[in-house]
C-alpha cells in the first residue's frame, strides 16, 4: 500500500486535532457547570498528554513518504501560495502549540488565562491544519476526484468522528482507574503529578457521563455527515464531464465501499444509540460501555482507513492516469 505513511498521516493527525477540540469542549461545559478548571484538569490531563505523541507519530508516518524529507523546510517559504506549506505550518504551529501547552499544563506556568489562550491558539491551529491537509487535494484542478467540496467535508468530519472517540475512551479509562482507587503513571499524570487519588467527586462524575454521551452523539452525527456525503460525491463523479471522473466513480464503487459504508455504519449505531444509552443511565464505570465505545472507535478507525485508501485511489489526472504512468504503462 504505496499510500499508507499519507494514509496513517491525515487520519491520525485529523484524530488529535478533533481531540484537543473535544476536550476543549469539555472545559467550557465544565465553567458553564462551575467546575472549577483545576478540577476539569484531573479527567482531561491525561488525554491531553496523548495528543502530542499521536501528532508525532502521524508527522513520523508523513516523512517516510517523501523522497527527502528534508526539502519539506524549503516549501515553508511558499505559505501564501501552496497548501502544502500551509499544511507544514500549521501542523508545526499545533505541535508546538500543543507541547507547549501540555508543558505549560503540567508544571502549572503561567496564569490560567494565558494557558486558556494558548490553548485557543492550538486549537485554531488544529482548524488550520485540517482545512489546509484539505486544501492539498482540493486544490488540484487536474484531479477531478479531489477537486470538489466533498473532501473537506470528509476530512472535518473524521476529525469529529474518531477525536470524539478518542476522548470518550479516554474519559472512561480515567473514571474506571479513579473509582478502582488505582494509583500509578495515569493517576499522577491526571493529577499533574501529584500523589493524590482522591476518587472523583460527583460533579466530575457527572460531567464524565455528559461529555459521553455528547461526545458519543458528535461521533455518530460526524459519521451520518461522511455516510451522507458518499452519494453525493459518486453522483458528482458520474456525471461529471471528465472521463477521469467517471473512471475513479466506476473504480470505487466496490467492495472497499461497501465495507467501508458497512464499519461506520455499524460504528455510527454503536455510538449514537448504545453507547450514548448506556451512559445515561451508568452511575459506575460500566465494562459493557467501555467495550462499546472502544469497539465504535476501533470500526471508526478502520473505516476511515477504508476510507482514506479510496481517497487516494481518485488520484486519476485530466488525460492521464497516474498510476499507469508510476507503472510504466
Amino acid at each position: 500500500m504505496e499510500e499508507l505513511p499519507m494514509i496513517i498521516f491525515t487520519i491520525v493527525a485529523q484524530m488529535s486535532v478533533g481531540a484537543f477540540w473535544a476536550l476543549g469542549a469539555i472545559h467550557v461545559a465544565g465553567y458553564l457547570k462551575k467546575i472549577s478548571p483545576e478540577a476539569v484538569d484531573r479527567i482531561t490531563n491525561a488525554a491531553l498528554f496523548a495528543v502530542g505523541p499521536l501528532l508525532v507519530a502521524g508527522f513520523i508516518a508523513a516523512f517516510f513518504h517523501l523522497n527527502d524529507p528534508f526539502n519539506s523546510i524549503h516549501t515553508l517559504s511558499h505559505f501564501g501560495s501552496s497548501w502544502l506549506s500551509r499544511e507544514l505550518v500549521f501542523g508545526v504551529a499545533f505541535a508546538g502549540s500543543g507541547a507547549l501547552f501540555a508543558i505549560t499544563q503540567w508544571f502549572g506556568l503561567l496564569s490560567r488565562g494565558l494557558r486558556e489562550v494558548l490553548a485557543v491558539l492550538t486549537a485554531a491551529a488544529g482548524f488550520g491544519l485540517v482545512l489546509s491537509m484539505a486544501g492539498v487535494y482540493f486544490s488540484v484542478e487536474t484531479i477531478p476526484a479531489w477537486n470538489t467540496w466533498h473532501i473537506p467535508v470528509f476530512f472535518f468530519a473524521s476529525a469529529l468522528l474518531t477525536g470524539s472517540l478518542a476522548v470518550a475512551v479516554a474519559l472512561l479509562v480515567i473514571w474506571n482507574h479513579s473509582h478502582a482507587g488505582k494509583k500509578g503513571v495515569l493517576a499522577k499524570v491526571s493529577n499533574r503529578g501529584s500523589d493524590d487519588t482522591a476518587p472523583l467527586g460527583d460533579d466530575l462524575i457527572a460531567l464524565i457521563r455528559t461529555s459521553v454521551q455528547w461526545l458519543s452523539i458528535t461521533a455518530a452525527s460526524a459519521g451520518v455527515v461522511i455516510m451522507l456525503t458518499y452519494p453525493m460525491y459518486f453522483q458528482y463523479l458520474a456525471h461529471n464531464a471528465n472521463p477521469a471522473a467517471q473512471d475513479v466513480s466506476a473504480r470505487l464503487d466496490g467492495a472497499f465501499l461497501a465495507w467501508r459504508l458497512i464499519l461506520l455504519g455499524v460504528a455510527v449505531v454503536i455510538a449514537g444509540g448504545f453507547a450514548f444509552a448506556r451512559a445515561r443511565v451508568t452511575e459506575t464505570p460500566s465494562g459493557k460501555l467501555s467495550f462499546l465505545l472502544v469497539t465504535a472507535l476501533l470500526l471508526a478507525v478502520i473505516s476511515e482507513v477504508l476510507g482514506r485508501n479510496m481517497h487516494y485511489e481518485g488520484l486519476w489526472h485530466v488525460g492521464l492516469n497516474t498510476w499507469q504512468m508510476y507503472g510504466g504503462h
